[in-house]
């Protein structure tokens, strides 16, 4: 599902690409969205689709179960109901169609219908990820610190995932740094994952930086919703660096990713001599090997070069 499901002035206005009288309850709203999405058998992608062509409750309700499969393969033969959503000022509920929605999010395969965030998203232009393994080496976090600093000192947002190894050692350089950094996890909200993690979200918002969600408050993590945060890492950015990874880690999903979005992929040279053997680095050489072979940053003026690409 991409932007395409609605002409572009819809996007940021709630505009006339659906039917409805005005004033009708907006399904293209964020809770009209959540109310969609509640319904059997409707996820996002059809939830995004329904909502951009009923555009209200009203008409939605109105419409037969063959209209309503035309629309999303699915009659959805429930009737839909828009409950106002809750609002503490903490945190910001983001829908598809609203102007803040992050707009590079529209332009990949599977865009959430809804996120949950703290915080705020910098200029999408200006944002890379950095990620990878969970069981870093002495190298990898080295690596890790010093590109998401240098990319701090360039005024580039560094996203990742908060997890162990590479991810907390990305943000914590930034924090260092006093950059910005934004953090999208693969859990509510307000479930924080790992646990150990919660102070350094914490200094996140404190920083100024971001946490960013699309499972339900409430949701702890699990392989499934791990995964599915991978494809929003890659998907805010122009540029994914992937650091280090074995070939079994979660983060060669990211790297697929990556290139499926058409975003830039690189990764650091792995130096020659005991660590290039690491288990952590046979990922990160296979995809070199590849083809279309990634991105190397092997010095200084490979990641310059890469950061003046995206800002």
């Amino acid at each position: 599902m991409r932007a395409d499901v609605c002409d572009s002035g819809a996007m940021a206005e709630h505009g006339p690409c659906a039917n409805g009288p005005p004033g009708a309850a907006d399904l293209r709203t964020a809770a009209g969205l959540l109310a969609l999405r509640a319904l059997p058998g409707v996820g996002d992608q059809r939830a995004i689709r329904l909502a951009a062509v009923f555009g209200t409750a009203e008409a939605f309700n109105a419409a037969s179960p063959q209209e309503r499969r035309s629309a999303a393969g699915i009659a959805a033969d429930q009737q839909v109901r828009i409950v106002p959503v809750d609002d503490d000022g903490s945190v910001r509920l983001l829908g598809y169609f609203d102007a803040g929605y992050p707009a590079a999010l529209r332009d990949i395969e599977d865009p959430p219908a809804v996120l949950w965030a703290r915080g705020s998203l910098p200029d999408p232009a200006r944002r890379i990820a950095v990620v990878g393994t969970r069981a870093a080496t002495a190298w990898g976090v080295r690596t890790a610190e010093g590109i998401a600093a240098a990319a701090a000192h360039t005024g580039v947002s560094v996203v990742s995932g908060l997890a162990l190894g590479i991810d907390i050692a990305a943000h914590r350089a930034v924090l260092r740094a006093e950059g910005h950094t934004t953090a999208v996890l693969g859990s509510g909200i307000d479930r924080i994952f790992p646990e150990e993690h919660r102070a350094d979200a914490e200094r996140i918002l404190e920083a100024g930086g971001c946490l960013l969600s699309e499972q339900v408050p409430g949701t702890p993590a699990s392989t499934r919703s791990l995964l599915a945060r991978d494809r929003l890492q890659s998907g805010l950015c122009p540029a994914t660096v992937l650091v280090q990874c074995g070939p079994a880690s979660g983060a060669m999903a990211t790297a697929r990713f990556t290139v499926e979005q058409g975003r830039i992929l690189a990764i650091p040279a792995v130096p020659d001599g005991p660590e290039r053997r690491e288990e952590e680095n046979a990922g990160s050489l296979a995809l070199l090997a590849g083809h279309p072979a990634p991105r190397m940053l092997s010095s200084g003026r490979d990641l310059a070069d890469l950061l003046d690409a995206i800002s």
